[in-house]
């Protein structure tokens, strides 16, 4: 028992010798706060663009930064299908809901956790009108997986997406 007082008295000591000679922050003017902060820094994929692919597989929207994929949206034929796919989301195994958002409406399709990729994940689903409709529109569009969000990403260019959502509709019949 006597140890245990010892310890005690010990471990409380110490807590009031690490507390007890600090000296009270001056306070800051707006001026002194800042000095020294580094700059707010720039948004994550500032220098993210949208590009459209057009192949005989069928045709894509792909959102990249330096060269690396952040996004790609596609309408695929034989079957005819909506493809999603991020290769900067990891994958979940129990989860198997990949959402895209455009405008102010989302869509849900099924991640493909089998299919085979270096990183990232992928779904697909039919090809939803309304995405379609919404995309033309010119809204931001954003990606979820999970917890993990990407977005929202300014709307694709007018030529772009008007190409795109034109070869999706003749796509989807």
């Amino acid at each position: 028992m006597s140890v245990f007082r010892i310890s005690a008295f010990v471990m409380g000591a110490l807590l009031l010798a690490a507390c007890g000679d600090s000296e009270p922050l001056a306070p800051q003017s707006p001026t002194t706060r800042t000095k020294g902060v580094a700059p707010a820094a720039e948004p994550p994929f500032a220098g993210a663009d949208w590009s459209r692919i057009t192949s005989g597989e069928g045709v894509a929207l792909r959102l990249e930064e330096e060269g690396d994929l952040i996004a790609a949206v596609a309408c695929i034929r034989a079957p005819a299908r909506l493809r999603v796919e991020s290769d900067r989301f990891q994958p979940i195994m129990s989860e198997d809901r990949f959402t895209i958002g455009a405008g102010d409406e989302a869509y849900a399709l099924a991640a493909n956790l089998e299919a085979v990729r270096e990183r990232g994940v992928e779904a697909s689903g039919d090809i939803p009108a309304d995405l379609l409709g919404r995309i033309e529109a010119g809204g931001e569009i954003a990606f979820n997986y999970g917890a993990q969000n990407l977005g929202p990403f300014p709307a694709v260019p007018e030529t772009d997406r008007a190409a795109f959502v034109a070869e999706c509709r003749e796509i989807a019949g």
